[in-house]
Parts: structure tokens; C-alpha cells; sequence
């Protein structure tokens, strides 16, 4: 994959959350700086197999990502609470 977008894996209570933190060039046109820099998809799974069926993450948080690493922490952080979620279920 590009510098600009990177694929991770990390498990969880048996599951497996997928994120892929990638740069968003166009958004420092559209909104006033500092702006949105870093966005995130997530998705969740009962295996570590990939797949590109994701959820965009942004669109629904309102929070701004400066650095890949705030986005990569995010992606994991809702992933593990849907996880909680869908354990919790059982």
C-alpha cells in the first residue's frame, strides 16, 4: 500500500477489527484550515481474512485527525466498542 494509506489488523474478544487510515488531500480545500487531514474505514469481522467491504469512519464522528496515528486510534477505538456491542448481545 501507498505511505498515505495503510491497512491494520488488531484482535479483539475473539474478533477482528480492520482499519485502514488513509489522507484526505481534497478536504483542506473544502474546509477552513486547520481542517481534517487523517480519515479512517473500519470494518468488523470473526476472522483476520480482509476484505473491502468497510464503513467509512469520519462522516459520523465530527472529530478532526491531524496525524495517522489519531485516525488509526480512533478506527480501533469504535471498532472494539462495536465489539463490546455485539458480545454483549450474546
Amino acid at each position: 500500500m501507498s505511505e498515505r494509506m495503510r491497512w491494520i489488523t488488531e484482535e479483539y474478544r475473539g474478533m477482528y477489527v480492520h482499519a485502514i487510515a488513509f489522507e484526505i488531500a481534497e478536504m483542506r480545500r473544502m474546509e477552513p484550515p486547520p481542517g481534517q487531514k487523517w480519515g479512517y474505514m473500519i470494518a468488523i469481522r470473526y476472522t483476520a481474512d480482509r476484505d473491502d467491504d468497510m464503513i467509512y469512519g469520519p462522516a459520523g464522528d465530527r472529530s478532526d485527525y491531524f496525524t495517522r496515528a489519531a485516525a488509526e486510534q480512533a478506527a480501533l477505538y469504535y471498532g472494539k466498542r462495536a465489539i463490546d456491542i455485539i458480545q454483549d448481545l450474546d
